[in-house]
């Protein structure tokens, strides 16, 4: 499940749209295409931003990239105009990132579970 569901049947969003589908904030939303990883955001004639659904997109990787404390330069321009094999490479270091961080929770429910039989059999106990 991606981190949030980007509506199919319109085209553009503005900023108030993108804030309560996002649940980023505005500024959030300024900072990203200021570092140049929210490129590309259009203005309609009163010069106000539509973000289109390619932008959502990148905001829903930016999301990912947030919550698993992935660096977000790794999603500038430069960094993604690599080559196909070598954003492959990158991406399997990412996801490999991931994995490592599943064994650690899986670890740590593991733990949770003994904790939880023990004190569920000590107060059977008593």
């Amino acid at each position: 499940m991606l981190t949030f569901k980007i509506p199919e049947q319109q085209h553009y969003f503005t900023t108030k749209e993108v804030t309560t589908i996002t649940g980023m904030t505005k500024d959030a939303l300024r900072y990203y295409e200021h570092l140049g990883i929210l490129p590309d955001v259009q203005r309609n004639q009163y010069n106000y931003r539509q973000y289109s659904h390619k932008n959502l997109e990148t905001l829903q990787l930016i999301k990912i990239f947030r919550d698993l404390d992935l660096d977000l330069s790794l999603l500038t321009p430069a960094h993604l105009a690599l080559d196909g094999q070598a954003k492959v490479v990158a991406f399997k270091q990412y996801q490999q990132v991931i994995r490592d961080r599943i064994r650690h929770l899986e670890a740590i429910d593991q733990l949770l579970a003994t904790k939880i039989d023990y004190f569920e059999h000590q107060s059977i106990d008593t």
